[in-house]
């Protein structure tokens, strides 16, 4: 049909489709190349209401505009999304939260409090890791959303990133202001009159304001500038931080360090400190959200995650036990640790290196936070859920429009709203998005048994609003014997659940697809396949376990925070359901991208195509797919 819903384009030189009548519908659109030499497979559900917004197409399927204008150059190596994933997490967790976790919740056990909260975020990591390879896009968990639970759900995901890109950027550069002015007058010995001029009242910050707008300056002026600047950045961040860890060792002492978990805090005090910690982990998954402009995004985009999750976790160790050794726990300052600590033991210039540090390394955060929201734009749409202009990419490859769109929003919260308005709904925001991965995930590897439909989504259901309804009552209602009660049983329930998806919901045979009738050539193809791309370990037990987490913290912020998101939420719900009513609200459109090896016969190939073409002409309206097959030039006759 002409209004087809716009389809995700991998990076190929020649494509062919296959039509609702099943005959093949060659395609001579020039796309760039691949950086692998592979073949991806793509499948997606084509049976929907087209978005208004959407690109018109041609009875071809390809779109009246331009194709430039819509795709996004494959250019980030392994060290670039690694740079990326660590400028956009390590800021607060080394100059702010050590500190008040060591002197206020565990002490010298601190250690273990990053430990444990590293070994949390691993939890959602995991999935992200796995998505992040199987489904190159960029969007981060709003693509991984839509393929698996519709197009309102992904609305819900890319509130929720916004939240995580757009706002956190414009709190982080409301911060560094406040620390600017700070530094001027403690370190500077700038007197009081500063304060006249960069805080002028009505809430107005001059330096965030200012931090910015160079922020966003940077990111109009081009990708490659921007890609370097981030590179750098976080090169000197990282050094100034391994400076101050060496430092906090050279003068550690072991006196310090006794007793390790201090009496006054307890185990049940390394647990609040884990709590409070995971809040430094937020941000890895910034790196997801770029994916689809990483070189060999199937290999490159897990061991990115996983790459920057081990390092900031063993750095946040590392760092935590140089702290708590070098100056009493009591005496460590809540705000500005590492600073105090050097300037308690006369180390004065390290203190000034430190505080200089922060004020220097929290911009390439705001840079690096903001530079994700375009790219989420791009991908809504690609969907048709955004307006096309702040989708488009100019001639340099940048998404100008989107920048400046970004832009202006983050600058007006920056110069205006003070941090504490924000923080909470943020933090649960990005939580959220944490949950949602690790559900869509579940979705892709698992489906429902055929005689009970929808029993995964309803398990899947039940295990998210139990971990909820579990974590509200332990956080809230754990000192009365009734709250607890209640709290054991709807812990019992989550497992439960988790357990019955295991043992009820069969696994897919194809990553991203429930049951099938070409179940044995498909199960053949994804086990060859299978060793090409990173797989979560422990499902559904890993995702399960995070999405626990993730509600548990959700419970420990301030309701206001809370409420404030699922206000948002409602406003989004609204605008798109009069923009685009319900049909297409929670119907799915699981993508399946894998990569066949270079060896692949083109008789495999077609055999292929015949099922998925005989599966086709079986199916009923509710699965009636469109097939992609994009392959090199090479091989692209094989087909026709």
């Amino acid at each position: 049909p002409n209004n087809r819903r716009r389809q995700n384009r991998e990076n190929c030189e020649s494509r062919t489709t296959i039509n609702n009548m099943g005959g093949p519908t060659p395609i001579k659109t020039k796309l760039k190349s691949s950086p692998a030499n592979s073949v991806a497979t793509a499948m997606t559900a084509t049976t929907l209401t087209p978005l208004a917004g959407a690109p018109e197409r041609t009875k071809s399927g390809t779109n009246t505009e331009e194709h430039h204008h819509h795709e996004m150059a494959r250019h980030l190596t392994l060290f670039d999304l690694v740079c990326i994933g660590i400028g956009s997490t390590v800021g607060s967790g080394i100059f702010v939260l050590s500190g008040l976790i060591a002197r206020d919740m565990s002490g010298p056990a601190s250690a273990i409090s990053w430990a444990i909260s590293g070994a949390a975020a691993l939890t959602s990591g995991a999935c992200y890791a796995e998505l992040a390879g199987r489904i190159p896009e960029d969007g981060s968990s709003y693509a991984y959303v839509h393929q698996t639970m519709g197009e309102l759900p992904a609305i819900i995901a890319a509130v929720c990133l916004t939240f995580e890109y757009t706002v956190a950027a414009a709190l982080v550069a409301r911060s560094w202001g406040d620390k600017f002015v700070d530094y001027l007058q403690v370190e500077m010995k700038v007197g009081s009159w500063i304060q006249g001029i960069l805080y002028p009242g009505l809430s107005f910050s001059p330096m965030a304001f200012f931090i910015s707008v160079a922020a966003i300056a940077l990111l109009l002026k081009g990708v490659r500038e921007s890609k370097t600047v981030t590179n750098v950045f976080t090169t000197i961040k990282i050094a100034v931080v391994t400076l101050m860890v060496l430092g906090g060792l050279a003068l550690m002492n072991a006196d310090n360090l006794e007793p390790f978990v201090p009496p006054a805090y307890g185990v049940s005090g390394v647990m609040r400190g884990a709590t409070t910690s995971f809040f430094g982990y937020l941000g890895f998954d910034e790196v997801c959200c770029v994916s689809g402009e990483a070189i060999n995004p199937e290999k490159n985009m897990p061991r990115a995650v996983m790459i920057v999750l081990t390092f900031i976790t063993t750095l946040y160790i590392v760092a935590a036990v140089a702290l708590t050794g070098m100056q009493p726990y009591e005496e460590i300052s809540e705000t500005s640790g590492f600073s105090s600590a050097f300037l308690a033991n006369n180390w004065n210039v390290a203190s000034q290196i430190c505080a200089l540090g922060e004020v220097v390394c929290l911009p390439i955060v705001a840079l690096v936070t903001v530079m994700a929201q375009p790219r989420l734009q791009f991908a809504l749409t690609e969907h048709g859920l955004f307006p096309r202009a702040f989708g488009e990419v100019d001639d340099t490859g940048n998404l100008s429009n989107g920048i400046w769109l970004s832009g202006v929003f983050m600058t007006l919260i920056a110069s205006f709203i003070p941090l504490t308005y924000l923080d909470d709904t943020v933090s649960s925001a990005v939580l959220v998005a944490y949950t949602m991965t690790n559900s869509s995930l579940i979705l892709c590897r698992y489906h429902s048994p055929t005689d009970k439909p929808y029993l995964l989504e309803n398990l899947l259901l039940r295990v998210n609003v139990s971990s909820y309804a579990a974590s509200l009552l332990w956080v809230h209602f754990s000192d009365t014997f009734i709250g607890s009660l209640v709290a054991v049983f709807a812990t019992a329930l989550a497992i439960v659940s988790c357990v019955q998806i295991y043992r009820k919901c069969p696994k897919s045979h194809v990553f991203g697809r429930g049951s099938s009738a070409v179940v044995d050539p498909m199960k053949e193809h994804e086990s060859h396949v299978d060793e090409y791309f990173f797989r979560t370990p422990f499902l559904p037990f890993l995702p399960c376990m995070g999405m626990f987490i993730n509600w548990y913290l959700v419970a420990q912020l301030e309701v206001e925070g809370v409420v404030t998101l699922v206000g948002f939420f409602g406003v989004a719900a609204a605008c798109y359901l009069a923009a685009h009513g319900s049909s297409n609200a929670f119907r799915n459109e699981r993508h399946t991208y894998q990569t066949l090896p270079n060896n692949t016969d083109g008789s495999k190939l077609s055999r292929l195509r015949s099922h998925y073409d005989e599966e086709e002409s079986m199916g009923n309206n509710e699965h009636h797919l469109v097939r992609h097959i994009s392959l090199p030039r090479v091989a692209a006759p094989i087909l026709n």
